[in-house]
Parts: C-alpha cells; sequence; structure tokens
C-alpha cells in the first residue's frame, strides 16, 4: 500500500520521490544484467534504476533484449525505498540520474519532477495506446505523458478463507454486511481486523478504501471543487459518512485492542495464525501473504473493502503503480525509448509485472492466483477512484489521514475533528 518521501535542487528531488502506501522491507538487490561490460565505449550502456519490489520480470526481459542487441548494455540497479529515493535524489542533483527510473504518480510526487525539467516526454511512445487514460493522469502535464504505470494497484481486504468458512461468514458486498461479519468474529474470539496502528502509513488504508464508495460514487470532481474552494473535508456530508465509518470500526473493538502497538509485520503475523481474520492492504505485497497461507497452511483471499450500502455498487480504491521515466539529461533517450516498447509489447508484459499484478494494457488480461480469484472480477470491472494523495497537494493525507489518524485512535482527537485538521492542511499546502 498505500503504502503510504544540500540546497537548491536536490529538496524538489527528495519530495517528489515520497512513496504512498509502499514499506521498506525489500532488500538490496543490485543486479548487474550487465553483459560485456568492456563494450560499453563500442554501444549504448542503458542504466535502470528501480526499488525492490517493482517489476519481478525487467532482469530477465534486460537479459533478453541484450541477447538480441549485443550492442546494448542494460545495467538494473534495486535498492529498498528510502535508499532508492536519496540515491536517485542526489543524482538528479548533481546531473547524474541514470537513463531510466520509476517515479510515484501524483501532483506532489512526479509533478515535482515534471516542473524541475527531470523527464523526457513519452507521450509518443507505442504503448500509450493501449492503456487506459485515466492510468496515464498521475504521470501527465498539459496532455504530456512522463511515466508509464507497469501495473494496476489496488486496496484490498486480505482474508484467512478458512476462518470464513468455519464461521459461515460469505464475503460481505456491502457495510451492513461487512460490520456483521465483523461482529460475528469477535464473538469467536478472533480479531476482525489486523491493523498496523504502530505505523502512520498504515492506518490511512482504511480512508483510502471506504472513500471511494462513499465520497467519490456521488462527486467524483470532488477532490476539483476542494482545490476550488466549493467543498471542505469538515462540512462534506461524505467525508463525515467515511468518518463515522472509521470510528464505527474502532469503537467497536474491530481492531486490536492495542493497535497502536502492532507493526506491520506483527499484523501479517497475526492474519496468518489465526488471531486475526482480515488485513487490509495493497496487491504489490501479494506475494508476501502466499508465503503467510503456505508456512501456516492456509487459504488467503481478497475482496473489496465494501464501504458502499446495500443495492450500491462497491467502487475500488486503485490507482497506477510506479512509472517507468526517463531523464531528460540522458544521451541514450531514444534506446531507452525502444527498451519501454520492449518491455510493454503484448508477448512480455506479464512477464515484466510477474504474477498477481494487473494489467494496465488493455490488450493483456491478468492472470488470476489462488488468492486473487474472488475480487478479478471487481478489479477488472468495478468503478474505481484512485488512491487521494495522487490528486492532493502534499499535506492533509500525513496530518490527517497518517498521523492525525493515530491520534484519533489513541482518543487524543475526534474523527470529526482529523476532518478539520484535512481542511486547515489543505489549504496551507495549496498556498505554498
Amino acid at each position: 500500500m498505500l503504502k503510504r518521501l544540500a540546497v537548491g535542487l536536490l529538496v524538489p528531488a527528495f519530495l517528489l520521490l515520497a512513496a504512498c502506501s509502499t514499506n521498506d522491507n525489500g532488500a538490496l538487490n543490485n543486479s548487474g544484467v550487465e553483459n560485456a561490460t568492456n563494450n560499453k565505449d563500442k554501444g549504448v550502456n542503458l542504466k535502470i534504476s528501480l526499488t525492490a519490489q517493482d517489476m519481478s520480470g525487467l532482469e530477465t526481459l534486460a537479459t533478453e533484449y541484450n541477447s538480441q542487441n549485443p550492442d546494448v548494455t542494460i545495467t538494473v540497479d534495486r535498492a529498498p525505498d528510502n535508499q532508492f529515493k536519496q540515491t536517485l535524489g542526489a543524482q538528479l542533483s548533481a546531473k547524474e540520474a541514470p537513463d531510466m527510473f520509476v517515479q510515484w504518480p501524483g501532483l506532489s510526487k512526479i509533478g515535482l519532477s515534471i516542473d524541475a525539467g527531470y523527464l523526457a516526454d513519452l507521450s509518443d511512445v507505442a504503448p500509450l495506446k493501449n492503456i487506459d487514460p485515466s492510468l496515464l493522469q498521475g504521470f501527465s502535464k498539459e496532455e504530456k505523458v512522463y511515466g508509464i504505470p507497469w501495473s494496476k494497484n489496488y486496496l484490498a481486504m486480505f482474508y484467512n478463507k478458512d476462518i470464513f468458512q468455519a464461521h459461515d461468514i460469505a464475503v460481505p458486498t456491502n457495510w451492513e454486511e461487512f460490520l456483521a461479519a465483523c461482529e460475528k468474529l469477535k464473538a469467536a474470539g478472533i480479531t476482525p481486523i489486523a491493523l498496523a496502528g504502530k505505523e502512520a502509513w498504515n492506518v490511512q488504508l482504511p480512508w483510502y478504501a471506504l472513500a471511494p464508495s462513499t465520497v467519490y460514487a456521488q462527486e467524483q470532481d470532488w477532490d476539483q471543487k476542494r482545490f476550488n474552494d466549493q467543498v471542505q473535508f469538515a462540512t462534506s456530508d461524505s467525508w463525515k459518512a467515511v468518518a463515522a465509518q472509521y470510528e464505527q470500526l474502532v469503537k467497536n473493538g474491530y481492531f486490536d485492542e492495542n493497535t497502536l502497538g502492532v507493526s506491520y509485520e506483527s499484523a501479517k503475523t497475526s492474519l496468518g495464525s489465526g488471531k486475526a481474520a482480515m488485513m487490509i492492504d495493497g496487491n504489490w505485497s501479494i506475494g508476501g501473504y502466499e508465503e503467510i497461507a503456505k508456512a501456516n497452511n492456509i487459504d488467503i483471499g481478497m475482496f473489496a473493502l465494501p464501504g458502499n450500502k446495500a443495492g450500491e455498487e462497491i467502487w475500488l480504491s486503485s490507482a497506477p503503480s510506479t512509472g517507468l521515466s526517463i531523464w531528460s539529461g540522458s544521451e541514450h533517450q531514444e534506446e531507452a525509448k525502444k527498451f519501454l516498447v520492449y518491455l510493454f509489447s503484448d508477448e512480455n508484459y506479464l512477464t515484466l509485472i510477474g504474477p498477481g499484478q494487473f494489467s494496465t494494457l488493455q490488450t493483456v488480461q491478468s492472470e488470476s492466483t489462488d488468492i486473487t480469484a474472488d475480487i478479478v472480477e471487481v478489479v477488472q470491472n468495478a468503478p474505481t477512484y484512485q488512491f487521494l494523495d495522487i490528486g492532493w497537494p502534499a499535506g492533509p493525507n500525513t496530518d490527517a489521514f497518517n498521523q492525525g489518524t493515530q491520534s484519533a485512535i489513541g482518543g487524543a482527537v475526534s474523527f470529526a475533528e482529523l476532518l478539520d485538521i484535512a481542511d486547515k492542511s489543505w489549504d496551507k499546502a495549496v498556498k505554498k
């Protein structure tokens, strides 16, 4: 998820690299898909920088590309998120960046890179014609595209299928059914939802998952209205409803009673051991849940958290993944674009994104796995709204829906007060 980022040019470089829902559990992997390095003076040495978890099949395709194009040497460097951000920020500031690297979508992320002139225009790259324009909005400015998302991300409720079956609980399709499931689990002595309240990025996820069905299903242009000062969080009936839903989960005891002391890894352990039945997280973590299922000999599935009323459609919290961008200062922009076309070709694309990920290409259908089988139809067909911070200025997400929510869970502020905090932080950020 959602999970959840010198002076001068280095400052915006760090800001633009802030992640929305990821964590830093990936291990450093500096992989040298660097064949015939002594030939770099004779051809193109294309350098690519990635986070630890993105595009698991890129190295395989890089090796294949190099074998087909022996005059091109491709070096792929990976690092955990924070290390990646720090390194790339320094490289951009020093004007020594890799030819290609990942960027996060959003005004306060890739938007700052675009404004700083760090990125090449990719509008003429062939794969874009096969990608839903809505997935490109977070990487675009003034009808030009500066990043190509490799996967469609979404938030879901990971759940222990064995526990649901043992207690005769069906996957809920609306808010009332979800509350009934939580109540039945609680009565059985099982924590309904494992929430890693110790980590601020994690407590934002229920807001992200509930708001699409509760706010944006009624007003898809709510964010734009907020920019125009036509609406506010604190006076919006729909945002009050989301706050009430979150507060209900806390007051009804559907989280661990020591939620603020629970880490992300501890929450996953609770799910695996059967102490907790559900945990909200992003599809980028599927691999970890597959390992949990195997280690504990249980079945784990996924469903969309239903913030909707009975008879209304579930909206999914979904957004493009990070996207591949090309440095505007690269001497090999044309070769980098050719490699992008290769990566996003129909025959290579599923290898690029790896199992459990959902396609951004309209010409390629993703393959479901045991863990995604329950949610495939929703991901492919349900209406969606992007992760909240993609279209927001920097500030309200951190002040209200991350750190502020920790305070609300602990009782220091009310959930209603969080909306007022969000308004003040939004206005302050816009003025900056």
